[in-house]
C-alpha cells in the first residue's frame, strides 16, 4: 500500500479517517448489491492502495450491472451512509473509459516506484483533461444555436471540470512527493501555490510563471460556480474563459512533459516506495 510520510498524530488521524472509510465502504456495498442490482462492486483507488490515502481523498467504488439511472439514484443513499467529510465516487465499468477500466481491475499495472507510479496517474488526469477540453471545442462554435440559458451553465461546468483535473495533478504531486496536502480553510489556493513552489525530494515546480497566474483564475471561476446560480453568470466572461482553455492546455501539456522526465529521471534505479 501506499503510504504518505507524516507525524505520527497525523498519521494516526488519517488512519482513523480510512478505517471509517472503508467501514462505510463496505456499508455502501451491500446497499449497491441489495438495492441496486449491481452484480459485483469493490473499493478501488486510494482506499484501495493504488495511490496514497491523504486528507481529501475519495472512496471510490468500482461497480458492474448498474445502469446510469440506478448510479444516479444510488448517490442519494450515500448520503446516509458516508461520513460527511468523505466523497464517494461510483464507476460504473461498463461505462468508464478503457484505461481507467484496466487500471482498476490491474491490467495495466500500477508501477512500483513512487515517481513512475506518480507518473502514470498524472498521465490519466491529462487523457480525463483532455477529453474535457475536446468538449469545450465541441461546444463553443454553438453558441449562437444554443439558446444562452443552456449555453452558459453547460460551458461553465465543463470550465470547472477543466481546472478540477488540473486541482486534481496538484493533489497527485503535493501527496506522492510533499507528504500531503494543506489543511488550511483556503486549501485549494494554498495548495497552488505550494506546488508552484520546489517541494520533497527536490521536485521542480510544476506550474509556474504565467501558467499559475491563468490557473489561479479559472480556480477563482470554479470557485464561483459553486457559490452562485449558473445563471447568474456573466455569459461574455464564461465564453472568454472557455476559449482561452486550449491555450492554457498546451502549457499545462509542457509544464507536465518537463515534470514527467523528471519523475522518469528520479524512477531510475530508485527504492520502492514501501
Amino acid at each position: 500500500m501506499f503510504q504518505v510520510d507524516l507525524s505520527p498524530e497525523l498519521n494516526t488521524e488519517l488512519e482513523t479517517r480510512r478505517q471509517q472509510a472503508l467501514s462505510a465502504a463496505k456499508s455502501l456495498i451491500q446497499i449497491l448489491k441489495q438495492k441496486f442490482g449491481a452484480t459485483e462492486a469493490f473499493i478501488c483507488g486510494s482506499l484501495a492502495g493504488d495511490s496514497p490515502w491523504h486528507w481529501h481523498s475519495d472512496l471510490d467504488l468500482a461497480v458492474r450491472g448498474m445502469s446510469k439511472d440506478d448510479v444516479w439514484d444510488a448517490y442519494s443513499a450515500i448520503e446516509d451512509v458516508a461520513p460527511d467529510w468523505l466523497d464517494v465516487d461510483i464507476i460504473p465499468l461498463e461505462f468508464a473509459p478503457q484505461y481507467l477500466v484496466d487500471r482498476i481491475l490491474s491490467k495495466t499495472p500500477m508501477p512500483e516506484h513512487k515517481y513512475l507510479a506518480l507518473k502514470i496517474h498524472i498521465e490519466d488526469e491529462m487523457r480525463s483533461l483532455e477529453d474535457t477540453v475536446k468538449i469545450l471545442n465541441e461546444l463553443l462554435p454553438q453558441k449562437e444555436t444554443i439558446p444562452r440559458a443552456a449555453f452558459t451553465p453547460a460551458i461553465a461546468s465543463y470550465i470547472a471540470d477543466f481546472y478540477n483535473g488540473c486541482e486534481r495533478i496538484s493533489e497527485r504531486v503535493a501527496v506522492y512527493l510533499d507528504g500531503g496536502i494543506p489543511k488550511s480553510k483556503d486549501w485549494h489556493f494554498e495548495l497552488l501555490k505550494q506546488v508552484a513552489e520546489p517541494g520533497g525530494d527536490n521536485r521542480p515546480p510544476l506550474w509556474s510563471g504565467a501558467l499559475l497566474l491563468e490557473l489561479s483564475e479559472y480556480r477563482k471561476f470554479r470557485h464561483l460556480t459553486r457559490h452562485i446560480y449558473k445563471v447568474e453568470l456573466r455569459a461574455e466572461r464564461v465564453i472568454a474563459l472557455a476559449q482561452n482553455v486550449p491555450a492554457i492546455f498546451n502549457q499545462i501539456k509542457l509544464a507536465v512533459k518537463t515534470f514527467s522526465l523528471w519523475l522518469e529521471e528520479k524512477g531510475d534505479g530508485v527504492d520502492d516506495f514501501d
